[in-house]
């Protein structure tokens, strides 16, 4: 079986129209729809000079896999700031072959590099097949998330 060499990188302006396919399959299997100034600002928001805004990409052979959204944020436990995950996505033809655990690492090296506290993310409960990568790298809590909508 051959090697699959994945690369992460930062978001480069040409990934935009692979960016658009992706993030409309993610917000399709959140069954969720956004209005396209939202779109356009969260891609904006990652190119921008915002620098608690992270977006990466995963490739192998020049064929884009997958993206990560994070958020760097100051926290009250610690100086040191905190990394939320909140956005990642994987194609389906690409799920398996290491995609994920790459730019969830990526983002690790880069914590670590930097001197953050932590990286978190969550996911949908029944989402068992991220389920199954994100229990073999992080630990799940036990805390409720709570949502007020404003």
């Amino acid at each position: 079986m051959t090697e699959i060499i994945i690369r992460t990188r930062p978001f480069a302006a040409a990934d935009r129209a692979a960016w658009d396919v992706m993030w409309a399959a993610y917000l399709a299997f959140y069954e969720t729809s956004l209005p396209s100034e939202t779109s356009e600002d969260t891609w904006a928001r990652f190119l921008g000079p915002a620098p608690n805004h992270i977006g990466l990409i995963a490739e192998s052979a020049g064929e884009v896999l997958g993206f990560a959204h994070a958020l760097l944020h100051a926290g009250t436990w610690s100086p040191k700031p905190v990394c939320y995950l909140e956005d990642l996505y994987v194609n389906e033809a690409a799920r398996g072959r290491g995609a994920g655990r790459a730019l969830i690492e990526a983002l690790a090296d880069r914590g670590r590099a930097e001197g953050w506290l932590r990286l978190y993310w969550q996911t949908d409960a029944a989402n068992t097949t991220a389920r199954a990568l994100y229990d073999k790298l992080g630990e799940a809590k036990n805390w409720v998330r709570y949502d007020l909508d404003l």
